[in-house]
């Protein structure tokens, strides 16, 4: 989910530079640029979750967003009627990294180095970043998981696959997800990257991984078609002052469920 779906593709020389002096500042800096729509210090037309710039009006504020109006194939959706197929497992070849996040001003991202893949069918997709929704975007049979892990994945020939991750309120505590959180850029702006500090998005994801899928879009502006959405069945758990403190980082970050135009939505589930 069903998001930023692709600010985080790739690095250009002033990312590579303010790198530099992060490390040697030896925590935060600010990023000194906006993180857009995939490609970091592209200029984009501002918009908003809300208010007169808010998802209803994305559309009015650029002639590069008009497909977030007229496209057949928006993203996030209802999942409501599903079609079963057999369970093909996706296949996480995800590696440890240090903590590297951005705050955009419209949610926080992970930095993903090269070397993480998704394999779907054989193919393969390259983690390029993780990011946070809050609440979640997707919903199934009319609910919304508390917050919604977006992991943005880009093949060799520019196609896009994104996995969905739902949160819910529980007692279990995911460690990796809580020191993310416990490390998240809150201004705008900032970007904050502490080499000691080891991650793995693989364990960002549920022990059970069926999944539903379906063809969509990005969930912000320009909204572009097409993209692979993996949407996961199952939630991981997360104690409910650490989802408080994930929104305090992104704000309300959710764009509205769109219809869903006939779309088939396929359940690749195990049971």
């Amino acid at each position: 989910m069903p998001g930023r779906e692709n600010r985080g593709i790739g690095r250009n020389l002033a990312l590579g530079l303010a790198a530099a002096l992060l490390a040697l500042a030896g925590g935060v800096a600010p990023l000194g640029q906006t993180w857009a729509a995939g490609k970091p210090g592209v200029e984009e037309a501002p918009w908003s979750y809300s208010g007169e710039r808010g998802p209803e009006h994305w559309s009015k504020l650029s002639a590069a967003y008009e497909r977030c109006a007229t496209g057949q194939l928006q993203s996030p959706i209802d999942i409501r009627s599903v079609q079963r197929v057999p369970y093909t497992p996706l296949v996480f070849k995800y590696r440890s990294q240090s903590l590297e996040a951005v705050n955009d001003g419209y949610g926080v991202h992970l930095l993903a180095p090269p070397g993480s893949e998704l394999r779907v069918h054989g193919d393969a997709y390259f983690l390029t970043e993780v990011h946070f929704h809050v609440p979640g975007e997707h919903r199934v049979n009319g609910q919304a998981a508390a917050a919604e892990i977006h992991l943005i994945h880009r093949d060799a020939q520019g196609r896009q696959a994104i996995v969905a991750v739902p949160v819910r309120d529980g007692k279990r505590n995911n460690s990796t997800l809580t020191r993310i959180i416990d490390h998240l850029p809150l201004l705008p702006g900032e970007r904050v990257l502490y080499r000691n500090l080891g991650i793995n998005p693989v364990f960002l994801l549920p022990s059970e991984r069926d999944y539903y899928s379906y063809t969509g879009s990005l969930g912000t502006p320009p909204c572009s078609e097409p993209v692979l959405w993996y949407v996961l069945a199952y939630p991981l758990e997360l104690e409910a002052e650490q989802i408080r403190s994930l929104a305090r980082a992104t704000g309300a970050n959710a764009r509205p469920v769109q219809p869903l135009n006939g779309r088939p939505v396929y359940a690749a589930l195990r049971h």
